[in-house]
């Protein structure tokens, strides 16, 4: 999380988990769900506030009727 500028707590914030899960991920105390590790990815490339714009702009193109 660190190189993502996130801490764990807001790392379980923004992914709907707990920070215990979290925190076990990190410890390997618990295997990474593929999209927690694709999700920490885009976090290094883009800001939260990025992260979150282009969810939205996916989210109305998908939705748009075509």
């Amino acid at each position: 999380m660190g190189q993502a500028d996130v801490s764990q707590a807001g790392f379980a914030r923004l992914s709907g988990v707990t920070s215990r899960q979290v925190n076990n991920w990190c410890r390997d105390r618990a295997t990474v769900p593929r999209w927690a590790t694709m999700l920490a990815l885009a976090l290094r490339e883009l800001s939260v506030e990025g992260l979150t714009i282009l969810c939205d702009e996916l989210a109305t193109t998908v939705a748009r009727p075509q």
